[in-house]
């Protein structure tokens, strides 16, 4: 028994991501008697003074504000900063751009990770903000780092003079965090509880609650979510421009926003809906999340017992992401 224990210790401890020294020595501790391991940790302090993280599915990384950050749907051809810039989720033909202008500036991409290739997954892991990466140093043929990281299923690939710094603030993302599984948070006793489309759930007391009824095109999907509660009943449409980020760092944040979809279909929210994991059941709700958007919103399609129509949720995902995990583990039938 002992020695399965120890066997179980030693694949958990080869396959986590995202943990801090204290956190392994709990899932040793946790995996010894028999317990579930800890959830996944931020590294908050991979993200140095002056830089914003940029996340992508589990994992994330932080770039200088002063970089571009080209997101699917921007055109990553256009200028960008002298210092560099982050592609998140390339099209694979658009990956390649020249930066006229700009030799000396540091261009990082961040994709989803097709695989390990067999001759790099026998090569010995390493450790970056507790995530096991496999390291590939450039080369003539390939004249840029990259950083396979199977357990949070990405490839980070930089090139230039800041590459290793930004490829080195790799860690866990606050989505990886708000989905793992485990027990919910606790709602903190200073919280307050909000009711609204036939759904209640928590947020901190400082938020102000806002309400609308207009909607656009854009519907939920925002690039961040205000540190507040918006309630939209979605009644109205307005043709309102698409707020347009440019390639530029946003810092993301918490926040919660509610859309009923009264007046319009799904498809014409968001598109055909395309799940990002495993749907959650949580106080009497069957709360689904969203493949996009894949970033700083975790965009949630809801079923509210007695509502013909879903209700859509965003909570913003940002620092540790255990106040977004605790918003989403609050949610019940009102």
């Amino acid at each position: 028994m002992r020695l399965r224990v120890l066997s179980m210790v030693v694949l958990a401890l080869t396959f986590a991501a995202c943990t801090s020294s204290q956190a392994v020595r709990s899932m040793t501790a946790a995996l010894d008697i028999g317990l579930r391991p800890p959830l996944p940790v931020v590294d908050l302090a991979a993200t140095p003074a002056g830089w914003v993280p940029v996340a992508y599915g589990d994992a994330q990384v932080s770039v200088p504000a002063s970089f571009s950050v080209f997101y699917p749907g921007l055109r990553p051809c256009e200028p960008f900063s002298t210092p560099g810039a982050i592609y998140v989720a390339p099209i694979p033909a658009k990956m390649n751009c020249p930066p006229p202008g700009h030799p000396r500036a540091t261009l990082v991409r961040l994709v989803p990770n097709g695989g390990v290739p067999p001759k790099i997954a026998g090569e010995k892991l390493i450790s970056v903000n507790g995530v096991p990466v496999y390291f590939v140093p450039p080369s003539s043929a390939r004249p840029f780092i990259r950083y396979f990281v199977p357990s949070l299923g990405v490839l980070v690939t930089g090139s230039g003079p800041m590459a290793r710094r930004v490829l080195d603030t790799l860690t866990c993302s606050p989505r990886a965090v708000a989905l793992a599984s485990g027990a919910a948070a606790a709602v903190p006793s200073s919280w307050r509880s909000v009711a609204f489309a036939g759904l209640r759930f928590s947020v901190p007391a400082s938020w102000p609650v806002q309400r609308t009824r207009l909607w656009n095109v854009c519907g939920p999907v925002q690039i961040a979510v205000a540190e507040s509660v918006t309630l939209d009943t979605d009644q109205v449409f307005q043709a309102l421009p698409c707020p347009f980020p440019g390639p530029y760092a946003v810092v993301p944040s918490n926040g919660v926003r509610v859309d009923t979809g009264r007046s319009h279909s799904l498809s014409e929210l968001i598109g055909p809906f395309s799940p990002g994991g495993p749907c959650l059941l949580t106080g009497g709700l069957r709360a689904c999340p969203s493949r996009t958007p894949h970033y700083s919103v975790l965009l949630l399609h809801v079923r509210v017992p007695g509502r013909a129509a879903p209700v859509f949720v965003s909570i913003g995902l940002a620092g540790s992401g255990m106040i977004a995990r605790t918003i989403l583990y609050s949610l019940a039938a009102a």
